[in-house]
């Protein structure tokens, strides 16, 4: 069988080259492919074609970086806790369990740390088995675990006495869902997450305070403190925040002579730089969809924006038209200021749906818009403060007096009748009737406005509420039924503070929330040029706006309220000749504004809000004639809380 020139037979010359003598007349101007047949001993024919190339110089091989079979995404990012580990996490079941006191309750220590069988949660976080964490699939974790997809970014947190730190992070690599049967979580259902074991990495044991990620992050519906969702834009920032602690901490460590301690952290901080580096390539979400890239999801589904073309742009209609600037022009002779885009808000959400909450700042104005609004609509006005002690519907509509053998109606109850009573009269026109259910959680709305707010849903004869049940009396006010009339308009004011209760979904379904937080003081000063001096509005006006745009930092702003009686009250101290108006606006600072301060030592905002207002007091607003601070009562508060702050954990302004 003959061979093809220059293959096989070049192949078997030079297999019998490689034994050949050596050639001691090799000419030197031969080639490196003239292979000699009689290389030197322990020559092969390969080393020698290549003996003039200097082999040093040629580069390693370098191993491309396996790609990930995934991106990092910086949307759904979670932070989660973990029970304490003495064994680091590293899968090892802590010695003498029954005296660690983690997260798990004493039983499960006892039942199952003890007895040497792993059922904790937490215990392969970082192990060299693989990185995973258990987590139950009930309502307060699934909210946010089921958003999480490979390539997300989690973190973790745990405690040691008063002390909440991060333990690590993940870039999750494989989330399931795993049913009863594979013996984790007391055979509950639960989820299963694995971290990328070359992009997840554990901090040193508390280094780094979890308190600035926490303050970035969401809780849940279900107001679950183990799982919270973390703000998109905090990611990279507290990255790199950990990444510079983690190298100063090495540096420390390494001009202790603790090589080994060092290294460690250097490995943390070059892991963390892979994070970073992937983690600035994430995609930015724009309008709701990623830009410069398209996701894929397992099944193939790549995500489109939805195209729908934009409907005409809408007509004027003078009638509603009329009606909202009728309010306007009312709210400006009462010297009373809000943005017009409020008003439309409002006035719509009145028309479309009856029932509205106005939420927002302690007197920022939300009682006095509904009573304004019901006299530029020329409607019918009624006002009710909720108390704290109300718990059922016989608060809020009344009660039957068997002694007396009649039903006695609220002033609540007597509004709706009327109001029933009118459109009865002339359903096409009828008066409107308006109801300010003030402060409506100071007492929990689900029991005495739950039977309101059901008949609020329906229509026709099933719109009523029955109040009593005996045949109606000469003395009764109002009938049997209590019918609630298309002409009724119901608005609650809510403030949130300790002495409140949150609304359940139930309540939230059926209002419209409108948040009045947006407090302009300029606005509201230039509405009051004709009550008060043009000094004392510009003096006044001018420190009033500055503090409370430091104030805002940690949401603790005041609102229209504060500044009236702030400004009646330097008004009058400065007319009665006796304070300065510097004085007077000091005193009204420390007696109306600081006294409401609360602060944190674990909240970042509170924090910067406090500097700044140190910062303002003694460094900005100064005196030019004794180069002293201006507000010298409200420096010295300010100081006062400073201090206390590094004694307490929370100070209040009012103590």
């Amino acid at each position: 069988m003959s061979s093809t020139p220059g293959t096989n037979e070049g192949l078997s010359s030079l297999t019998q080259s490689e034994n050949a003598p050596p050639d001691v007349n090799e000419s030197p101007g031969r080639l490196p492919n003239e292979i000699s047949a009689s290389p030197p001993p322990g020559e092969t024919a390969f080393s020698r074609a290549f003996s003039n190339y200097d082999l040093s110089a040629i580069p390693a091989e370098i191993k491309p970086e396996a790609r990930l079979p995934y991106s990092l995404t910086l949307d759904n990012c979670l932070l989660l806790k973990v029970n304490r580990h003495i064994a680091g996490f590293d899968g090892t079941i802590c010695s003498n369990p029954v005296r660690v006191m983690c997260g798990a309750q004493e039983h499960f220590r006892a039942n199952y740390c003890d007895k040497g069988e792993a059922r904790c949660y937490d215990l392969s976080l970082f192990s060299k088995n693989g990185y995973k964490v258990w987590k139950p699939a009930d309502d307060e974790y699934s909210e946010f675990l089921q958003t999480v997809s490979p390539g997300a970014i989690m973190f973790f947190w745990t405690n040691r006495a008063n002390f909440n730190y991060l333990v690590g992070v993940y870039v999750v690599d494989k989330i399931e869902r795993k049913d009863s049967r594979d013996g984790m979580l007391l055979g509950k259902p639960h989820y299963l997450i694995n971290g990328n074991p070359d992009l997840s990495v554990r901090f040193m044991d508390g280094l780094i305070d979890s308190s600035p990620v926490w303050n970035r992050s969401v809780r849940s519906e279900t107001f679950s403190k183990y799982i919270r969702k973390i703000d998109r834009s905090y990611i990279i920032s507290a990255l790199q925040s950990i990444q510079d602690k983690h190298e100063l901490r090495a540096n420390e460590l390494r001009s202790a002579g603790r090589v080994s301690e060092a290294e460690q952290c250097d490995s943390v901080v070059s892991r963390l730089g892979k994070i970073i580096q992937l983690s600035a390539e994430a995609p930015v979400q724009a309008n709701g969809f990623n830009r410069g890239y398209a996701t894929t999801y397992a099944n193939g589904y790549v995500p489109r924006p939805v195209t729908v073309p934009l409907p005409p742009a809408p007509k004027p209609n003078k009638v509603v038209t009329a009606e909202v600037n009728r309010v306007i022009e009312h709210l400006k002779r009462e010297k009373l200021y809000y943005p017009d885009e409020l008003i439309w808000r409002y006035h719509i959400s009145l028309v479309s749906k009856p029932f509205v909450i106005l939420t927002g700042v302690s007197g920022g104005g939300k009682t006095r818009l509904t009573q304004v609004y019901a006299e530029a609509m020329n409607g019918k006005y009624c006002l009710v403060s909720i108390r704290p002690d109300w718990q059922s519907n016989e608060s809020l509509l009344g009660n039957y007096d068997i002694l007396n053998k009649h039903f006695v109606p609220s002033e609540f109850c007597k509004h709706v009748y009327n109001a029933s009573v009118a459109y009865e009269k002339d359903p096409r026109n009828p008066r409107k009737y308006f109801v300010c259910l003030d402060e409506m959680n100071l007492a929990r709305a689900e029991y005495y406005f739950s039977d309101f707010l059901s008949r609020m849903e329906v229509k026709g004869e099933l719109r009523k509420i029955r109040l009593y049940d005996q045949p109606k009396g000469p003395d009764d006010e109002v009938d049997q039924d209590l019918i609630i009339p298309p002409n009724l308009y119901i608005t609650g004011t809510v403030n949130l503070d300790e002495t409140t209760h949150t609304f359940s979904r139930k309540v939230l379904d059926r209002a419209n929330i409108i948040k009045i937080d947006r407090i302009e003081i300029g606005h509201m000063l230039d509405l009051l040029r004709n009550d008060y001096s043009d000094d004392l509005l510009e003096f006044v006006g001018t420190h009033l706006k500055e503090i409370n745009l430091r104030l805002a930092e940690a949401g603790q702003q005041f609102g229209y309220r504060t500044v009236h009686e702030i400004l009646d009250w330097v008004d009058e101290a400065y007319r009665a000749g006796y304070f300065t108006m510097a004085a007077a606006l000091d005193i009204q600072i420390v007696q109306k504004v600081l006294v409401k301060l609360e602060v944190s030592s674990d909240h970042n905002r509170q924090r910067v809000m406090l500097e700044k207002l140190t910062t303002y007091f003694e460094q900005e607003a100064r005196s030019p004639e004794t180069d002293r601070p201006l507000f010298e009562h409200s420096h010295e508060a300010i100081m006062e809380l400073t201090n206390k702050l590094e004694e307490d954990d929370v100070v209040i302004g009012q103590l």
